[in-house]
């Protein structure tokens, strides 16, 4: 439980207590960016929302720093390997946040865990560090992935985008999100996927119709991939972004561009959310 309540903690501290703050950003803000490169998505969650937080306590110079940290991030899932195990290269180096069994394929059709179970591998017997396994084994960590970061710099755009003076700096990079969309040669893609169109509406709707439209066509071929996908999460993530797009453009406005974009795709559409585009 210590990583849930760390993550309230970064999530509230700034915001409640900005000026006691004020004197240990230069300390804080490394860690606030490690959380939102951390392995598990809340943790990520709350690193972005306490990044907004500081960026909306504090403005400008440290904006400017965030801004950049932010376009790092987003190009982070250019590097990503095709293999992109979730919870490979365990470390006992001491963590912040983490988790201890893979999930992956190499773990299919074997012989499944428990929490007790897990005990030997994390250290179990006596006062070790960690006995007892689950969160107990707080000292287990592994490197994060490419894509994790990516994701988390998706949720920083999102919260940001409701900071006044830092939107006009995400819009040049509207396109580094839509450019991760298409980034699938890993395995974990349809979870950055899924992240991304969930927050894509929000993001739209804080920039605003007309400075966002000349970006709406880019996010089309991940929408459509997402439609098609067998993951639930992703194509339930795709059909609402879709719906949130035919509010804010318009329904008809919105088939024209799919109709242009790629007419075959109207099916998958008409599928998805007959009542709202009407063929």
């Amino acid at each position: 439980k210590q990583w849930y309540q760390r993550r309230v903690a970064i999530t509230a501290g700034v915001s409640v207590f900005a000026e006691e703050c004020r004197a240990y950003i230069d300390r804080l803000m490394p860690l606030f960016y490690m959380n939102l490169e951390d392995n598990i998505p809340s943790v990520r969650q709350g690193a972005a929302i306490a990044i907004s937080n500081i960026v909306r306590a504090y403005l400008s110079p440290l904006s400017n720093d965030v801004v950049a940290k932010l376009s790092e991030l987003l190009d982070a899932v250019d590097g990503q390997e095709d293999d992109s195990t979730l919870y490979s290269d365990l470390s006992k180096k001491p963590a912040v946040f983490g988790v201890a069994m893979a999930d992956d394929p190499a773990h299919t059709n074997q012989v499944m865990y428990s929490c007790g179970s897990l005990a030997p591998k994390m250290g179990r017997g006596g006062k070790a560090l960690g006995a007892g396994g689950c969160s107990a084994s707080h000292h287990f960590k592994r490197p994060s992935q490419p894509w994790e970061r990516t994701d988390g710099a998706v949720r920083l755009f999102m919260e940001l985008s409701d900071v006044n003076d830092t939107k006009s700096d995400l819009l040049p990079m509207v396109r580094k999100i839509s450019s991760a969309t298409r980034k699938r040669n890993f395995e974990h893609h349809k979870h950055l996927l899924e992240t991304i169109y969930k927050c894509i509406p929000m993001i739209f709707r804080r920039l605003t119709k007309i400075k966002i439209k000349p970006f709406i066509n880019d996010f089309f071929d991940g929408l459509f991939y997402g439609l098609k996908s067998d993951n639930n999460l992703l194509k339930a993530a795709s059909v609402e972004c879709l719906q949130s797009l035919s509010l804010l453009l318009g329904p008809n406005i919105l088939k024209g561009r799919i109709e242009m974009t790629d007419y075959n795709m109207m099916l998958y559409v008409q599928d998805a959310f007959p009542e709202t585009i009407d063929m």
